[in-house]
């Protein structure tokens, strides 16, 4: 008999793949054959966890040589939140500057890459939480050309009914919409396929409880990140050798007595009741200066890389830095192995409990934790061995903070 596979946190075999290492089923190879075609304007439309995000950003990564991607993500409520946006994901620091002074770093700064021969994408994400006054900012920068051609393009991603928010006619040639849409049963479980092989645990999960997992999945690929992950965890405290159809049934009870509901295994297609942890939200800040404001879910990323949830680009942030989890007695942190660490209420630390008004200190930022909901009793924190197994990052050489422009 073969040496059984080594069960690695679920955590780690679930984490947001990078743009280059992505899933791309039927529904996703046909999205890019239609939206690799030449136009300015690329709208990705979808119900929730369709996949979409996760495909514009390999359509930008993938769009030429050493492209330069640009993130903006809703909700944005004026142009000068906009412009600093796309300026600190650009690595700048806008934010001391005039809305005037922003939009002339920017305009400088494509000018700059655009005569390296790079192209420029803005990918803006929750794209219809972009409000009219935010929006302009947008209309103002795609007219812009540099050597009589223009300067950028826009992947814009957001639910079905983001065309409509263009105000461009979509038969424009210049404009391409691709709908995804709800993930099938069957390309569902060849992701799940696809996601546990990558670590050789495909055969941890037999065809049936695959199958299962995949119907009850409602055709969204993070309800089925999480009652596999949950799948996994039950497996294990069961000191199971497979995940079966038991299994699942129990992974559903779990998440269905979190939430005080009953949900019936056998019913078909239907969305799973949300592992949802206590309301909360993390205050980002840089020298006295808040900067945003983001809601906490199930798992959060920091980081300098654009596929973070929250970006902070900066070169003493670590590409993936540290992530934050969400359970359902509260929050923890963990430092994924980052080149300079996380502070907490100024104490270095690898792993920790989070309680509301702590402070985290990453580089130069503070990220304060607001939690909006008392905490139930206990540790949210899992067993160590878990956290040791969380995935480490590969690091990038940190770039120059300092920007020249002649």
């Amino acid at each position: 008999m073969g040496e059984a596979p080594k069960l690695v946190s679920p955590a780690r075999v679930f984490a947001r793949p990078t743009a280059d290492q992505i899933w791309l089923g039927p529904s996703q190879r046909a999205a890019l054959s239609q939206l690799s075609r030449p136009a300015q304007v690329r709208l990705i439309v979808g119900p929730g966890s369709c996949g979409k995000t996760t495909l514009a950003y390999h359509l930008a990564q993938q769009s030429g040589p050493d492209p330069v991607v640009l993130q903006c993500r809703g909700p944005k409520d004026d142009g000068a939140s906009v412009l600093a946006s796309l300026l600190q994901s650009a690595g700048l620091a806008p934010w001391d500057l005039s809305e005037i002074d922003q939009r002339n770093l920017l305009t400088v700064f494509m000018q700059q890459r655009r005569s390296q021969g790079r192209r420029i994408l803005l990918l803006v994400d929750d794209a219809q939480s972009i409000k009219p006054a935010a929006m302009e900012e947008f209309e103002r920068l795609l007219p812009l050309r540099i050597d009589s051609k223009p300067a950028l393009e826009w992947i814009a991603v957001g639910p079905p009914s983001l065309p409509r928010l263009w105000s461009r006619s979509p038969a424009e040639p210049n404009l391409i919409v691709h709908e995804l849409g709800p993930a099938s049963t069957e390309d569902l479980a060849r992701y799940l396929d696809w996601r546990l092989r990558r670590f050789d645990m495909e055969t941890l999960v037999t065809p049936v409880a695959a199958q299962m997992i995949a119907r009850l999945s409602g055709g969204r690929y993070g309800a089925a990140d999480v009652l596999c992950q949950i799948s996994l965890l039950v497996m294990r405290q069961l000191r199971l050798e497979r995940v079966d159809a038991r299994v699942v049934r129990q992974a559903v009870a779990t998440l269905a007595a979190r939430q005080g509901e009953k949900l019936e295994v056998e019913r078909g297609p239907e969305e799973l009741p949300p592992d949802a942890p206590p309301q909360a939200n993390l205050l980002v800040s840089r020298d006295g200066k808040v900067l945003s404001k983001v809601t906490l879910g199930q798992r959060t990323l920091v980081g300098r890389s654009e596929h973070n949830d929250v970006c902070l680009p900066n070169p003493y942030l670590s590409r993936h830095h540290a992530v934050i989890v969400g359970t359902p007695e509260g929050y923890y942190l963990v430092d994924l192995n980052s080149a300079n660490g996380v502070a907490l209420n100024g104490q270095r630390v690898e792993r920790a409990v989070l309680c509301d008004q702590d402070v985290l200190t990453i580089g130069p930022f503070r990220l304060k934790i607001q939690i909006l909901e008392s905490l139930a009793r206990g540790s949210p924190l899992p067993e160590a061995q878990s956290l040791a197994e969380t995935a480490v990052m590969q690091q990038q050489a940190p770039e120059s903070a300092i920007w020249r422009v002649k």
